[in-house]
């Protein structure tokens, strides 16, 4: 048998949280005493801890920690455990380090790392590990998690990031894969849905959102980054981007698309997008050699097919190039003509607003229709690609209603026009 796995010896049984008192007995001492020996704790079965990551509080005094394990079932597969040492009060003038968790309001990982750097954005992650991966990735923010990841963020004290720029970094999960008791089996949206409302409610200034797929839809190999070309692995997150191959550098370069941030929508705002868009469900990437453009939940995207020159397999990407923007209905004058686009847009502040923009302003290069649409709350992205998916997307849209336009209040065959509505006989 493995060493690691063999019976504790008497010296090493009392520092596991197994052999404490029946009853409890164990009542964690913050801040840890300055005294206090240093943390060796021994799991009965998988002794020593792979990774252990020490909590501090504000004033840089030790809390506890968080320690894992890695190691392999019976079976063959990858397991680890996870659980928090602190150093407890066992009762009649003993102590020690035990498995036992730290008391709320627990501290966020890296507190004093949070208020010595006031001006950077902080970054919260689902768990120690995905916390250093994403700390190299991510050096210009300061990157902290709540103890247990997803477990019970609502016992951390989020009170620091009053202020503060938030980006919540979510894990991927699977589509379709529940638990036994039918919560997601990668709990990533629930964990950053609960981290987003305790950050906004400690005062933070902004809170973004870094998808999974920003990052996870690809790979790097030999210098280049390729699409991936097949579903993400469930539970996906920093720390796998960080064994792909992806580097600070290479992270860096997609930071100045305003959507690799966009603000974080949770359940509530996700399902008024979803309202918006007219279904209960955010849209299915559309069939290959379709209208080339979907409505996501944050934008307009449009679908982008690579071939490899060696295989032949095409792959496809969609790619984010401006805020929420619907082609709404045709519109023409009584006379059948000054052809135009009804366009319905929703700024940052959720405000919907509609605009008949004239065909002839997709004449040029565009910029006089381009200014209207930013000056009503519309989000492009930099550059050429975003300016020509803009022109194709109003130009190609064809919505299935038509309305017609007048040049005056009055009235227009059997409908009289006001300024803000129409009204018909029989239609008060």
């Amino acid at each position: 048998m493995d060493a690691m796995f063999a019976p504790l010896t008497p010296d090493e049984a009392p520092a596991s949280e197994h052999t404490a008192p029946k009853g409890g007995g164990k009542t964690p001492v913050v801040p840890v005493p300055a005294d206090a020996p240093p943390m060796k704790f021994k799991h009965p079965k998988l002794g020593e801890p792979s990774r252990s990551w020490p909590y501090h509080d504000a004033e840089g005094r030790l809390v506890g920690y968080v320690c894992r394990w890695d190691f392999t079932t019976d079976a063959g597969a990858a397991a680890k455990e996870v659980l928090p040492v602190t150093y407890c009060d066992l009762g009649n003038g003993k102590a020690g380090w035990r498995s036992k968790g730290m008391p709320a309001p627990r501290p966020l990982f890296g507190l004093p790392d949070i208020l010595d750097r006031p001006d950077a954005m902080v970054m919260v992650t689902e768990g120690e590990k995905t916390r250093d991966a994403a700390a190299l990735l991510f050096p210009d923010m300061v990157v902290t998690t709540p103890a247990h990841g997803a477990k019970s963020p609502h016992l951390t004290d989020f009170g620091p990031l009053a202020g503060r720029t938030v980006v919540i970094a979510t894990d991927f999960d699977e589509p379709g894969r529940k638990t036994d008791k039918g919560k997601p089996l990668h709990p990533g949206q629930d964990f950053g849905d609960k981290v987003c409302e305790l950050a906004r409610a400690a005062g933070a200034a902004h809170v973004l959102h870094l998808h999974p797929d920003r990052l996870g839809a690809w790979r790097w190999g030999e210098g280049e980054r390729v699409l991936r070309g097949e579903p993400m692995p469930d539970g996906w997150d920093l720390a796998d981007a960080l064994e792909e191959g992806w580097a600070a550098h290479a992270v860096a370069e997609l930071r100045d698309d305003p959507a690799f941030l966009p603000p974080y929508m949770d359940a509530a705002e996700r399902k008024a997008a979803r309202t918006m868009l007219g279904d209960d469900e955010l849209p299915e990437d559309e069939e290959a050699g379709g209208w080339p453009f979907r409505l996501a939940w944050n934008g307009v995207e449009k679908r982008i097919e690579k071939a490899d020159k060696e295989t032949g397999i095409v792959t496809v990407e969609w790619r984010w190039f401006c805020s929420l923007l619907e082609v709404e209905a045709e519109t023409r004058s009584s006379e059948g003509e000054e052809w135009g686009r009804l366009l319905k847009i929703t700024d940052r502040d959720g405000r919907v607003k509609t605009w008949a923009m004239p065909m002839a302003m997709l004449a040029g290069d565009g910029t006089t229709y381009r200014e209207r649409l930013l000056s009503l709350g519309l989000i492009m992205a930099p550059g050429r690609f975003a300016r020509d998916a803009l022109h194709e997307y109003i130009s190609t849209a064809r919505p299935d209603t038509k309305v017609r336009c007048v040049s005056r209040v009055g009235w227009h065959a059997r409908a009289f026009a006001l300024s803000n509505e129409t009204v018909e006989p029989g239609h008060g």
